[in-house]
């Protein structure tokens, strides 16, 4: 249960996830870029796509592309997918932490429940970890501040994403 008594679980996802995790993962890239990106690079069906194959290949065993990767997916009552997170080595050149959490997607209805924390708590073990979110995130800030995250004065920008700018927070 969680703090608004709405029964989720979380456990590793399979490949008959993959097109509800693409879902997810494009419906969660909106309600969080979406004041920055535009388009249905982004968020239509050519982006469920791309999620599609990436998901596919992070999932399939044996893939280099999964390697190293720890994924979980939470699921409403009904087993339904609402959230997923994704953790692998950091892709700093000189990483700060021993591993940066990727990927913390959740259904808008669910934000508030307790499920992105559990997500992020499951995948991180209580250990250290670096984060990257956009600087005009913030709510994903406060977020990642919660769960003991600061930035540490670290920034990039994603060219390929329009010149959004990224701060890392560690913890």
């Amino acid at each position: 249960m969680t703090s608004t008594d709405r029964a989720f679980t979380i456990d590793t996802p399979a490949l008959e996830d993959v097109p509800a995790l693409a879902r997810l993962h494009v419906r969660g890239w909106e309600v969080a870029y979406g004041h920055l990106l535009e388009g249905d690079e982004w968020f239509g069906e050519q982006a469920i796509a791309r999620r599609i194959r990436h998901w596919t290949l992070w999932l399939t065993p044996g893939n280099p592309a999964s390697d190293g990767g720890t994924f979980r997916i939470g699921r409403d009552g009904t087993g339904r997918p609402i959230g997923l997170a994704a953790s692998w080595a950091p892709r700093d050149p000189q990483p700060v932490r021993p591993r940066e959490l990727s990927v913390l997607y959740l259904d808008p209805d669910w934000f508030g429940s307790g499920l992105a924390r559990a997500l992020a708590e499951e995948i991180l073990q209580g250990e250290g970890a670096s984060v990257w979110v956009a600087e005009d995130n913030p709510r994903a800030r406060r977020f990642y501040e919660k769960l003991g995250f600061v930035a540490d004065g670290a920034t990039h920008v994603e060219e390929q994403l329009g010149g959004l700018r990224d701060l890392r927070m560690v913890r």
